[in-house]
């Protein structure tokens, strides 16, 4: 990511294109419900601090590979299937935060 900024930046390029590269969501320890989110703590140190700096560095974003069947798989006790296709729900209420959520995004 450092090098292909650093030719960015060469050709004066940087400001027009940003370098990211996406995480998957396995890379969470927890993923649900949304505001509950947070990394695994193995990858915080050499990856994700060292990564969401560059980031932050210069002006990017964080994209997280996400895929809503793996979150209804793991938690379908607690998510309803309409929620995890984006269908219309009652949304399900985050008990800490009292934030509601209506897809698994």
């Amino acid at each position: 990511m450092k090098n292909i900024h650093t030719a960015l930046v060469k050709f004066d390029l940087h400001s027009d294109i940003k370098v990211s590269s996406p995480i998957a969501l396995s890379a969470l320890q927890n993923s649900y419900p949304s505001s509950a989110g947070s990394f695994r703590p193995e990858l915080v140190e050499p990856v994700f601090k060292p990564m969401l700096d560059f980031l932050r560095q210069t002006g990017s974003y964080l994209m997280v590979n996400a895929y809503p069947y793996f979150a209804y798989e793991s938690n379908s006790d607690v998510i309803s299937l309409d929620y995890a296709l984006f269908r219309e729900n009652p949304g399900v209420v985050d008990a800490g935060s009292g934030l509601r959520y209506f897809s698994p995004l």
